[in-house]
């Protein structure tokens, strides 16, 4: 194999299936992380809209 190794380019190497199932996974966890950001991010602008909202019912004697 080592003979057949060395007629290939370096980047051939490094592209074997583990590191592109790798590099896939990293992809998938990555944009799983950005969009439990944006939902994270979505939820702190609802709770602080609520908090807005009952803080003007409170003021104005609504509640």
């Amino acid at each position: 194999m080592k003979k057949f190794a060395t007629l290939l380019p370096n980047y051939w190497l490094a592209e074997t299936p583990q590191t592109l199932a790798s590099r896939r996974l990293g992809r998938q966890s990555a944009e799983r992380e950005r969009i439990s950001e944006i939902n994270g991010n979505f939820l702190i602008k609802k709770l602080q809209a609520n908090l807005s909202f009952h803080q003007v019912c409170l003021q104005s004697g609504i509640i």
